[in-house]
């Protein structure tokens, strides 16, 4: 019996040591409070969804560091928030197309990025990108409730690089 239980124990053990040896991300109520995953001295971000498209990004590029980040798509995957992603300050393009987007203050402190595509989201003002100096691009078609005064501005300053919403043609 005792020759049962110590390797009873043993495989215990053992099936303890090879599970501690894999990546879990902790979640409570589909919020991500750890994910070993994502690159020490980076900050999760308040949106899951945000979070996954930039632990995918990360993860299929091969990058640890925050700073070699520049070029990330989020497409219709469900985003709403995009605080956190000011991090990330080296994105040259970034494509959220089709999500829940309302808030591009966030975008604001992005300094390289030079192209934005942002189609069919819910914005009501786009304001922040008139202080990115390096954009040179934005899709905006689908956010019917731009004012056309804000994109008017923005056309003055990237030209034909600005594809207008439907409500707001020239």
């Amino acid at each position: 019996m005792n020759l049962k239980l110590s390797a009873f124990f043993v495989l215990l053990l053992i099936a303890g040591l090879v599970g501690c040896n894999r990546q879990y991300v902790v979640t409570v109520n589909n919020q991500s409070v750890y994910d070993p995953r994502f690159p020490a001295g980076l900050s999760q971000l308040s949106d899951p969804n945000l979070q996954g498209c930039v632990n995918l990004a990360l993860a299929q590029q091969n990058i640890s560091n925050s700073s070699e980040l520049e070029v990330m798509s989020c497409a219709n995957a469900e985003v709403t928030d995009l605080r956190g992603i000011e991090q990330f300050r080296n994105l040259r393009f970034l494509d959220l197309a089709g999500n829940r987007i309302s808030d591009l203050q966030p975008l604001a402190s992005l300094s390289q990025l030079s192209g934005l595509s942002i189609p069919f989201n819910s914005l009501t003002d786009i304001s922040p990108l008139l202080e990115i100096a390096s954009l040179t691009a934005a899709i905006l078609t689908g956010n019917n409730e731009l004012p056309c005064s804000q994109l008017d501005r923005l056309q003055e300053r990237l030209g034909e690089n600005v594809t207008r919403p439907d409500t707001c043609q020239n």
